[in-house]
């Protein structure tokens, strides 16, 4: 009886160790901007930050070319695919609470962190010091910059502007 309990126990350890770790753009499940359409992962992210104590943030500017009004949000993940410790726990924020419904040819902007002089039309409250991100849309028509900024300077001085990938595929210069 012990031999037959010792073996289910680490058989059960095995299936623990053995489970992927949803942590990151690639691999953890979208979130339900809207209830009834899909939620798209259009474009991703790499460099992003923005620490709560710290002088810089980063800032997503996305524009509406549809039609139709569509939901918007931006899901961050640090350095370790989700929190930075440890791998595998949850986005650094809540894209469905901070969407937005973005209307035909509307321009809305995320931040990490609030900035003097940048107007955010949703605050992600996401502080951390590196990772990632996706852009998320009910839509595909979306075009978006994203950028990391001194959020202390008046007006913010930009440091450096962030490429944007198209879903999780980057083509060489």
């Amino acid at each position: 009886m012990k031999q037959f309990a010792r073996v289910a126990v680490m058989f059960a350890v095995g299936l623990i160790v053995a489970t992927p770790v949803l942590a990151g753009i690639a691999d953890s499940p979208l979130p339900v901007l809207v209830a009834g359409k899909k939620t798209l992962h259009v474009y991703s992210v790499s460099g992003v930050g923005g620490s709560g104590g710290g002088s810089f943030g980063t800032y997503f500017s996305c524009t509406s070319t549809d039609t139709a009004a569509m939901q918007v949000g931006v899901e961050v993940f640090g350095d370790g695919g989700g929190c930075a410790s440890p791998p595998g726990c949850a986005p650094g924020n809540d894209a469905v609470a901070t969407s937005l419904s973005v209307g035909s040819g509307a321009t809305v902007m995320f931040g990490t962190c609030p900035a003097d002089g940048i107007l955010l039309t949703s605050d992600l409250a996401a502080c951390f010091t590196l990772g990632s991100a996706r852009i998320l849309s009910t839509s595909r028509k979306l075009i978006c910059t994203a950028f990391l900024a001194d959020r202390l300077g008046t007006p913010p001085r930009t440091i450096v502007y962030l490429t944007i990938v198209k879903k999780t595929t980057q083509k060489g210069e």
